[in-house]
């Protein structure tokens, strides 16, 4: 333990060099990959050590996870880094980047001491354990929890009464257990789009007084009554389950597009440009809103995946995505210098990767099927409605929605089975010529009849439930050769990750510079430090 201190102090020391030393080059830096990989490796063996890995449960599967997300900011602030320095050295008379170097020097050294104090609670922890806090657990653990217990009270009722012999302390724990669900799904609906809000806030109301009765009558009343109501809150329960993930499917939609539409290049062109202040205001807002709602997706996300790696790279994105949400709006607003440009320009850069990386592992848990359902929803909504909604402009919005579909399946991921079977390769194929077509036709400036616009639409619904169709068919076939019940069609995110056996390699690449941003000679122990302490964690 003492050594894993030891090897941390060294890479702090380096890192206060490096910002007390303006002209710290490659060299630095790589010092501190050496340094930092060894530390890297001596935990590798502190954590064997300490328990193998399917052992890794409670505070010390917490402390070990805020770890894994340490090694992976620090790796990401590396690559940024290097990217800077590269750029610097393009700069006339020496010209340095100091407030880009800030930024990534503060993010590792925020790291580092999390890594120490981290370290330290793992050892603390593998002496004495100590319960799990409701606020470390997610909403998926939170409902297990209240779900498992619930379920003792629904069985069979016994054929005598067992009141005296239940513990009002378990009452208690299940009360607190519903109350902190509670908070995260009221997290999830401040930034939920305001027509699942209202559907949402009865569904927390009935959860509540559910949860207010049983706990109120559970003393007075017999088994048979106690099942009744452990039967009403248990339903409450799934309702919320049910709605929360279709809600987060109709983020995920808005979000997405809202990306594409409303994008950082946008944001940035806006503010250069010196617009009157109430568009600026708009834009800048609307762009925190969508912060806010992508940190609610990688929160949910991150509860329903059980792959560590996958949670790791969620949380890094998201941990980068707040840092850079507190700096980038000033930095595109004070672009009076090329220095201040290129930090602009770096931070941009940094921004749109890491949403990029973030995006495809959201695509790559998301159940295809409930996607495509969640947007014959809105598809068969707006077709009823097209009369209304045309002038509006909103049926355009509604087909550009479908490139969160396309996004989806091209990756290799999602559409490896697909494309291998005939029938879904063809429709495949169908969907983007038929999308194309739909986007086409609402973009033109002149006037296009409203019932040929409605029949592309409905064609491209046809086409999305055949699609949905296949997908069903080939989880089921999956299912049944590996011996598995089948999976019936739902509309949330899987419990389970399904991302592929290449998911960290993929997004080590994604993390990466551009192989034509990268230095020659002098980075290739950069390359190697990176990929060593990935293959790590």
């Amino acid at each position: 333990m003492d050594k894993l201190y030891l090897q941390l102090n060294v890479c702090t020391d380096i890192i206060a060099k490096g910002a007390t030393c303006h002209t710290a080059k490659i060299a630095w830096l790589n010092e501190f990959c050496a340094a930092f990989h060894t530390f890297a490796s001596k935990f590798k063996s502190y954590l064997i050590e300490l328990a193998p890995k399917n052992e890794l449960e409670g505070n010390i599967r917490i402390h070990v996870e805020t770890i894994y997300l340490c090694f992976t900011q620090v790796i990401t602030c590396i690559t940024q880094l290097e990217r800077t320095i590269n750029i610097e050295g393009t700069l006339a008379a020496g010209a340095q980047l100091l407030a880009t170097r800030t930024h990534f020097l503060d993010r590792i050294d925020w790291c580092l001491r999390r890594l120490q104090a981290s370290v330290y609670q793992l050892a603390e922890e593998a002496i004495a354990s100590t319960p799990v806090k409701l606020e470390d657990l997610s909403f998926v653990e939170l409902l297990d929890l209240a779900l498992d217990k619930l379920e003792t009270y629904s069985e069979i009722v016994p054929a005598q009464s067992q009141a005296e012999q239940e513990d009002s302390d378990e009452i208690d724990q299940l009360v607190d257990h519903v109350n902190h669900l509670i908070k995260h799904a009221l997290a999830f609906a401040n930034v939920a789009l305001e027509s699942d809000k209202k559907a949402l806030s009865a569904i927390y109301e009935t959860v509540l007084e559910e949860s207010g009765i049983f706990e109120k009558n559970f003393k007075t009343h017999n088994p048979n009554e106690r099942k009744l109501e452990a039967l009403s809150l248990q339903r409450a329960l799934y309702s919320l389950e049910t709605y929360l993930n279709e809600a987060l499917l109709h983020l995920i939609f808005t979000s997405m597009f809202d990306t594409e539409k409303a994008s950082i290049k946008r944001l940035r062109n806006v503010l250069q440009s010196c617009e009157s202040s109430g568009a600026v205001d708009g834009l800048v807002s609307d762009f925190d809103i969508n912060v806010d709602r992508i940190q609610q997706i990688g929160i949910f996300a991150i509860a329903f995946t059980q792959d560590v790696k996958t949670k790791t790279i969620i949380r890094s994105c998201l941990a980068s995505l707040e840092s850079l949400d507190a700096c980038i709006v000033p930095a595109f607003q004070l672009q009076t210098t090329s220095s201040a440009s290129y930090h602009a320009d770096i931070l941009e850069h940094h921004f749109r990767q890491e949403l990029m990386v973030f995006r495809n592992v959201i695509h790559e848990i998301i159940d295809s099927r409930a996607l495509i359902n969640n947007y014959l929803d809105v598809l068969a909504e707006s077709i009823d409605n097209a009369e209304k909604l045309y002038p509006k402009g909103y049926l355009l919005q509604v087909a550009q929605m479908g490139n969160v579909i396309y996004q989806h399946f091209q990756l290799r991921a999602n559409n490896q089975e697909l494309i291998a079977d005939e029938e879904g390769k063809r429709l495949h194929q169908d969907f983007l010529a038929i999308l194309h077509e739909c986007q086409a036709v609402l973009e033109i400036s002149v006037h296009v009849d409203l019932k040929r616009i409605i029949k592309r639409l409905k064609i491209l619904y046809s086409i999305l439930a055949k699609l949905r169709d296949v997908c069903d068919k080939l989880v089921y076939e999956r299912a049944m050769s590996n011996n598995e019940k089948s999976m019936t069609t739902s509309t949330k995110l899987r419990q389970h990750s399904f991302a592929n056996p290449e998911i960290g390699h993929t997004i080590a690449n994604c993390n990466r510079t551009d192989s034509s941003d990268s230095l020659s000679h002098e980075s290739d122990l950069i390359s190697f430090q990176l990929t060593e302490i990935l293959r790590i964690t």
